[in-house]
């Protein structure tokens, strides 16, 4: 991963922080007192004070949101917040969809999924959605955090409260000396989504990914990653790419799955 790091993120917040950074704890409202305290993070109590050079983590109409540095004008001025009530989040997965024939639904059975590259989690929502028990891992914090936030408030709506209930939230980094425990099985789908440089131009993409990859930065260990979950146990192992993009790496999926501007690679255990 090779964004920005954590040095760039200044916390805005006001309360006392928790225990365990709670995002329900109403002295620390989206737990972001007690994240900068653990991260290690500039915490300040307005937005105004917040360098222009650094993206700014604060609460907004309720929400943890990250907005964007204000020297770069170029990634707008709005905050990337995650919304799972919102409408790229609403459509409910199918099982002839490309993400579901990718991850092996077969009539009613739903594999349990594991999601290295959790992100804006719309995968990881969307499996969920459709009956898939997901752990879905965040290795950046403020990612995590603003996908706990997301995740707690979908909990608190009845309508999302079952889908948001199959999802297992882990933050960590797999290849880390001190990796999250992971459940593992033989029926365990890997599924990796990882962050590539933008083949469009800037102007041609959408601000929040544009805040989002420039937080992030390129997945650049993403063969890493897939070498390691290829060691794990599990029925398969699909990474999501751009239809014209390589392998992740010089082994040849056993199965595409394609479907417009995405292809899935399925690999099947050796």
């Amino acid at each position: 991963m090779a964004g920005l790091g954590m040095a760039s993120v200044t916390v805005v917040a006001t309360g006392d922080p928790g225990d365990a950074g709670d995002p329900g704890d109403p002295g620390d409202p989206g737990g972001l007192a007690a994240f900068a305290t653990e991260q290690a993070l500039t915490r300040v109590d307005d937005r105004a004070q917040v360098p222009a050079e650094h993206f700014a983590l604060a609460i907004e109409a309720g929400c943890v949101a990250l907005f964007p540095p204000a020297a770069r004008p170029d990634l707008g001025s709005l905050p990337l917040i995650i919304d799972f009530t919102e409408r790229a989040y609403a459509r409910p997965l199918a099982r002839k969809d490309t993400l579901a024939r990718a991850t092996g639904w077969k009539g009613g059975y739903r594999p349990p999924v594991v999601d290295l590259t959790a992100g804006l989690g719309r995968d990881a929502w969307a499996l969920a959605g459709g009956g898939c028990r997901v752990t879905a891992v965040e290795r950046h914090p403020v990612v995590h955090r603003l996908l706990a936030d997301a995740l707690a408030r979908a909990a608190a709506r009845p309508a999302l409260a079952s889908v948001a209930e199959r999802i297992t939230l882990l933050g960590g980094d797999v290849l880390s000396d001190r990796p999250p425990a992971l459940p593992v099985s033989a029926e365990t789908v890997w599924y990796l989504d990882p962050m590539f440089p933008l083949r469009k131009k800037s102007s041609l993409v959408k601000k929040p990914m544009r805040l989002f990859h420039h937080l992030v930065g390129d997945d650049t260990d993403a063969t890493e990653l897939f070498a390691w979950a290829r060691r794990q146990a599990g029925a398969r192992w699909v990474v999501k790419r751009p239809p014209d993009a390589p392998t992740i790496d010089e082994a040849r999926p056993g199965v595409e799955y394609r479907s417009g501007r995405l292809r899935f690679d399925a690999y099947l255990p050796r």
